[in-house]
């Protein structure tokens, strides 16, 4: 025999090679797309969760002394009104 007519013996393990190479390589495409959505949902929920900390920190020990200089040096710039 030639080895082209053993060749021919080889071409459906081929086929079914290259379907299981495909679906393979989909299931692959399938789980690196979950995995980055799952990795930038995670960045984001770190991200507010650093926010909403670094806010309420701001808004229980600053606020309230940093609105009181605001408001005195708008108040020092303001023009004194006539009232009559």
């Amino acid at each position: 025999m030639n080895i082209s007519d053993y060749l021919q013996f080889l071409e459906p393990i081929q086929e079914q090679l290259n379907k299981v190479y495909s679906i393979a390589s989909l299931a692959l495409t399938v789980l690196i797309g979950l995995w980055l959505f799952n990795f930038i949902v995670g960045l984001i929920q770190r991200t507010f969760s650093v926010g909403k900390a670094i806010g309420g920190f701001y808004r229980n020990y600053f606020h309230r002394h940093l609105r009181k200089v605001i408001i005195s040096v708008l108040n020092t710039f303001k023009k004194p009104t006539n009232a009559i």
